[in-house]
C-alpha cells in the first residue's frame, strides 16, 4: 500500500527569507522542501495545465550560476514530454 501525504506546513523560518514546505506522510516521513524545489514543481504544474496541448514535463536539479537572489540549486526542465509521460504511466501501473 502507498504511503499518504497527511499534511503540508508552509513557513518562512525565523532568520531565513525564504519559504520552507514540509510534507508529512502517514508513515511518519517528513520531506523539506526549498522555496526553490516548490516553485520548480509549481512551474512543472503550471507549465503543462495551463498549456493546450503539452502532457508533461521533466525537470532535474541543477546548479544555476549568475541569478542573484536565486538559490544556486534549481530544478531546470531536462526531459521531454513523451519521457515524462511514459515514466508517470510507469508509476501508475506499480501503484495498482
Amino acid at each position: 500500500m502507498a504511503k499518504r501525504l497527511v499534511k503540508v506546513v508552509a513557513a518562512i523560518p525565523a532568520g531565513h527569507r525564504h519559504l520552507r514546505m514540509a510534507l508529512f506522510f502517514d508513515d511518519g516521513e517528513v520531506v523539506l522542501l526549498t522555496e526553490a524545489l516548490a516553485a520548480g514543481i509549481t512551474r512543472a504544474y503550471v507549465d503543462v495545465v495551463t498549456h493546450p496541448t503539452r502532457r508533461g514535463v521533466v525537470l532535474c536539479v541543477q546548479e544555476v550560476q549568475g541569478k542573484p537572489g536565486y538559490a544556486k540549486t534549481q530544478l531546470i526542465e531536462c526531459g521531454g514530454e513523451e519521457e515524462a509521460v511514459k515514466e508517470i504511466e510507469n508509476l501508475l501501473k506499480l501503484a495498482d
